[in-house]
């Protein structure tokens, strides 16, 4: 019967709840309901409102940077091939791997909250999106082995005449420094 559960109550002549009349939460930043329903939430756990809008906007910030990460990782992949000379975190595929597993986590840390908040349903959406976060990663993993294996043929000389070794595969640059010493003598 708090404030912030219920707008009001339906009573019957004994005084016995009949139906409480639920607070309308307005349209946010995150959409229908969801800023004003992250309060509701964290009320249950007695947090001040603040620090609940605080958190929410602190994932959002987070999901952001992910996606930013995920498309800067996208526009690499579409640069020339020389790219990957150079030892670096795009090419040991350090960032790649960085971008799954804070995907991951963050999943986890929602699906830990809604758990803890009681919502079914969103838990079950946050599941899906980490399970799909997963076997993401796993087609990517299996798929960049895969292609760096070609890599590697093609630099031993080896061309299959029946096409398994794909443009895509010569994008993957093994070269190491006395590899390019002798190509360019």
């Amino acid at each position: 019967m708090e404030k912030w559960a219920s707008k009001g109550s339906v009573v019957d002549a004994n005084n016995n709840v009949v139906y409480t009349i639920q607070p309308l939460n307005p349209v946010g930043w995150f959409g229908v309901n969801y800023e004003e329903q992250m309060v509701s939430y964290f009320k249950s756990f007695h947090v001040s409102r603040e620090a609940a809008v605080g958190l929410t906007y602190t994932f959002a910030v987070f999901e952001i940077l992910i996606g930013f990460l995920f498309l800067i990782l996208f526009l690499w992949q579409l640069l020339p091939e020389n790219r990957e000379d150079k030892k670096n975190i795009f090419t040991d595929r350090t960032l790649h791997r960085l971008a799954y597993k804070a995907s991951v986590l963050m999943f986890l840390v929602l699906s830990v909250a809604y758990q803890l908040f009681g919502d079914r349903t969103r838990l079950w959406e946050v599941g899906t999106y980490m399970l799909m976060t997963l076997i993401a990663y796993d087609l990517w993993y299996r798929t960049d082995r895969f292609l760096l294996e070609l890599r590697q043929k093609r630099l031993a000389g080896i061309y299959d005449d029946d096409d398994t070794n794909s443009d895509q595969a010569s994008a993957y640059s093994l070269r190491d420094n006395r590899q390019n010493e002798i190509q360019n003598q």
